[in-house]
């Protein structure tokens, strides 16, 4: 019995004691609206910019892997330059970029040279108000295969 009242009495002593230390807070749910309102379009637009960069960071690798690929296929022996544009063509359109991309192909004696170029607003999942007249560029000069006896 003794004991039991004791720990009643030390639980009373530390929750007034607690009471003291920590007074009870108002609540500032007004405050918290407005810092919330003011807030939302900050991180709203930090989310759609990710996106957009995100976006722009995959065109240009998806054009460099185009204009790479076209410029492997166009030093083979006996390709063409049609052949080469075409292969670049088919990869840009089955990753869903070739919209408006434009892709030249330059040949001498001894390499290709291969130009990637996707419009961004054409190919843009966001708001492409930011992106008008951007353009992603990309080339690749490979050197041509030769197996002349030498």
């Amino acid at each position: 019995m003794i004991r039991c009242e004791r720990q009643t009495l030390f639980l009373l002593r530390h929750e007034y004691a607690m009471r003291r230390l920590h007074p009870k807070k108002h609540p500032r749910t007004g405050a918290t609206v407005v810092e919330f309102a003011f807030m939302v379009p900050i991180i709203f637009a930090m989310f759609i910019g990710s996106i957009e960069i995100t976006r722009l960071n995959f065109l240009r690798n998806t054009a460099g892997n185009a204009c790479y690929e076209g410029a492997r296929r166009a030093v083979s022996p006996g390709a063409t330059t049609s052949e080469a544009q075409a292969e670049a063509r088919r990869l840009l359109d089955m990753l869903q970029v070739g919209n408006g991309a434009t892709v030249n192909v330059s040949s001498t004696s001894d390499s290709v040279t291969v130009s990637v170029t996707i419009p961004v607003n054409q190919n843009s999942w966001g708001i492409t108000r930011f992106t008008s007249g951007l353009n992603v560029s990309q080339s690749c000069k490979l050197s041509r295969e030769n197996f002349s006896n030498q």
